[in-house]
């Protein structure tokens, strides 16, 4: 009885740790594509405030 027990603790450990390490992977993909997202949305702004004709208008309050 004691083996069963041992055994169902290991495997319960095993795929418990297993989850875990794939749930941060995923989570760490996720926080990948949210990097570029911004940095993509940061270029944007980037391009869009050095456009003259835009800075005009936000200067004229437009």
């Amino acid at each position: 009885m004691k083996n069963k027990s041992f055994i169902v603790i290991i495997l319960s450990a095993i795929i418990s740790a297993s989850w875990l390490s794939y749930t941060i992977v995923d989570q760490q993909k996720q926080i990948e594509q949210l990097q570029e997202q911004l940095q993509h949305e940061q270029m944007k702004y980037k391009i869009i405030i050095n456009d003259p004709l835009v800075r005009d208008a936000m200067e004229s309050g437009g």
